[in-house]
């Protein structure tokens, strides 16, 4: 089941974020989690994750959807699900993603490389 804890790391450094935004760092893989329940895209999530960091991705792009109003359910547990212990081991840092990546309804997940 997908976690519901609220807490992650934000954006740890700005520089790296920026360096995105203008095209500087490339985009591993973009994750699209449109139709998924909590559940499925959470798992979804996770696979995602350790598969860019095997592939030694920098930097992703997750879409979780504005959803009605603009804070869709996949949205607001986002920041949670990188904080679960599944996933907190690969993620450095995310922040939300520039317009031409996905705007209010995504976000950069920086990886962490992987240990040995």
């Amino acid at each position: 089941m997908a976690p519901r804890s609220p807490t992650a790391r934000p954006v740890a450094n700005v520089s790296t974020e920026k360096r995105v935004r203008r095209g500087d760092v490339e985009i591993g893989a973009t994750l699209d989690l449109h139709g998924h329940t909590q559940d499925s895209a959470f798992s979804a999530l996770t696979r995602f994750l350790h598969r860019a960091q095997k592939r030694g991705d920098r930097a992703v792009i997750v879409v979780t959807g504005v959803g009605r109003g603009g804070e869709g359910v996949l949205k607001r547990m986002f920041p949670g699900w990188l904080a679960a212990k599944e996933i907190r081991p690969l993620v450095a840092s995310y922040a939300p993603a520039h317009r031409s990546h996905g705007g209010a309804g995504a976000f950069y997940v920086f990886i962490k490389r992987a240990r040995g």
